[in-house]
């Protein structure tokens, strides 16, 4: 074509040839940009899926839990009811029974929470309202966790590490065990509420209502209403992506 002096077709040619290049390019691009989106957007949908049977599950579990406590919340009344009438060794031992505490770790799935976190799909949401309840939801869950280790802990000292505590659970230990001779033990302070073993036992079975039965079932309920509300979101959003 140059050499027969047609010079203005041929680049004319071969500017056609290169736009029809990058068009396909672009094209090109396009579709890998549209297919990464379309992939994302699954992922995204199969991880709320799974972060909503999390939470169901964690809700479930919280709901058994709180029936438990509500019976030790019952039984700890009674048991609190009773030392105060308490005469006899067989008394104390009805009222450890009744106030025997649950000291379990709260404990919530973060699994695929966790993997949204790690795998960088939690920052690329397209639905940045749900985002923001999700980690809202699981700031509290950690929040709680850590305060019941914190009541767990607490219980735990005033228990195991109170000295005053020491005839109480030899007596207990006595009560479970016919062997120890009950008349070698000191079980004065049980009709004297000024001895330090009456007052320690009385403390500790009143932070066991209050912190451990009560106010564990208020971080139960805090959870699950919120859990309740994040899944509410979450299937509105799953329902969209339909």
């Amino acid at each position: 074509m140059l050499n027969e002096g047609k010079t203005s077709k041929y680049f004319k040619y071969a500017i056609g040839e290169i736009i029809l290049v990058v068009i396909g390019i672009l094209i090109a691009l396009q579709i890998n940009n549209w297919n990464e989106k379309n992939n994302l957007s699954k992922k995204e949908v199969a991880l709320l899926a799974n972060l909503k049977n999390d939470i169901e599950s964690d809700i479930s579990g919280l709901k058994r839990q709180d029936s438990l406590y509500a019976s030790k919340e019952i039984d700890a009344a009674l048991g609190i009811e009773l030392f105060y009438k308490a005469k006899t060794t067989k008394d104390i031992d009805s009222v450890i029974g009744l106030s025997n505490g649950l000291w379990n770790e709260l404990y919530i799935s973060r699994n695929t929470y966790n993997e949204m976190i790690n795998s960088g799909s939690m920052y690329t949401m397209k639905n940045k309202e749900l985002q923001k309840k999700i980690n809202k939801y699981y700031s509290l869950v950690e929040a709680h966790i850590e305060y019941i280790r914190n009541v767990n802990n607490s219980q735990n000292k005033l228990w195991d590490e109170d000295p005053a505590m020491y005839p109480a659970k030899l007596l207990m230990r006595q009560m479970r065990n016919p062997q120890i001779d009950i008349k070698l033990l000191d079980t004065a302070w049980i009709n004297n509420p000024k001895s330090a073993t009456y007052l320690s036992l009385d403390n500790a079975l009143f932070t066991n209502q209050n912190l451990s039965n009560r106010y564990r079932r208020v971080v139960f309920g805090r959870i699950i209403t919120a859990g309740d509300d994040l899944n509410t979101a979450i299937t509105k959003e799953l329902n969209s992506r339909k």
